[in-house]
């Protein structure tokens, strides 16, 4: 069963023991830098992505990203350094992860209407990939601060908790 949890004191350790492939790590980077980070801003919220109780991935959830990038209109919310640890990469873990989040965030967060904004780099086709069949909408526009080069705008439209 995949279940999705803040990041806590019990789950913390096995949390930093999460890798990607090394042909991943520019775009994603480090776990332990991207929660140091993290941490440092009251704005963002840190997740862990559990398959039968055990952490399997990590993101991050950020209620300020309209106020850091031009491009995400303001209310919206950013998704951020969204990653399974590579011995659990290919098993659709990645996919029913993004489907619960897409499901659950605004309960999380306590919003009622906030879409969803990404950046992807423009040469992770398979990141891309996977976030358009799992809803999300490429902008058509690029984002070309990243530190690993341009990067796909990719938006998921909310639809109003009832």
């Amino acid at each position: 069963m995949l279940t999705i949890e803040p990041l806590n004191e019990q789950n913390f350790e096995y949390v930093l023991m999460l890798s990607v492939p090394d042909e991943q790590r520019p775009y994603i980077g480090y776990i332990n830098e991207i929660i140091d980070q993290s941490c440092q801003k009251p704005e963002e919220t840190q997740w862990v992505i559990c398959q039968a109780g055990k952490p399997v991935g990590f993101f991050l959830l950020d209620s300020a990203y309209a106020n850091r990038y031009s491009f995400c209109p303001q209310g919206s919310i950013g998704f951020r350094s969204f990653l399974i640890d590579q011995q659990y990469q290919g098993q659709g873990i990645a996919k029913r992860a993004i489907r619960q989040i897409q499901e659950q965030y605004m309960v999380w967060l306590g919003k009622d209407q906030s879409d969803l904004y990404l950046t992807v780099n423009c040469k992770n086709a398979l990141a891309r990939s996977l976030y358009v069949k799992a809803g999300f909408m490429d902008t058509e526009q690029l984002y070309l601060g990243g530190e690993a080069g341009p990067q796909h705008i990719m938006c998921f439209k909310s639809k109003k908790r009832g």
